[in-house]
């Protein structure tokens, strides 16, 4: 109650597209983005060194997964699963994408230029 619809859709056709795109993003979106954050960032910050072979799987993870969320999740509109207003889904996404503003510029950019929507749809998400 008093909370606007579009975040948690009463419709549960709408609902169920919310929560397809979070049971997604447990499994993909999550699960890359940890794993570049963990090898690039967490690990040389305590003086662990990285991985190289599992920081370059979980980078392609990543990427397997930005595609899809470029690709499938945002193909139909300005946020995801087709919404013309954010979600929670999108809240709840967009965090994992932001998180990878703790990267070098280099790896950062490297990483997110090709996809064009995914950086769109953070800016307005953001906004």
């Amino acid at each position: 109650p008093g909370v606007a619809s579009h975040w948690y859709p009463s419709d549960l056709v709408e609902r169920a597209k919310v929560h397809s795109v979070l049971d997604w993003h447990h499994a993909n979106l999550r699960r890359g983005s940890v794993g570049v954050i963990v090898n690039n960032v967490m690990l040389p910050l305590n003086g662990v060194p990285s991985n190289p072979k599992a920081a370059e799987e979980a980078e392609t993870t990543l990427e397997k997964a930005l595609t899809v969320l470029e690709t499938f999740w945002l193909k139909d509109g300005p946020f995801l699963a087709g919404r013309s207003q954010p979600s929670i889904a999108d809240l709840n996404l967009v965090s994992e994408v932001m998180e990878l503003e703790l990267l070098s510029e280099e790896l950062h950019d490297r990483i997110l230029s090709p996809y064009k929507k995914v950086l769109q749809w953070v800016e307005d998400t953001k906004s």
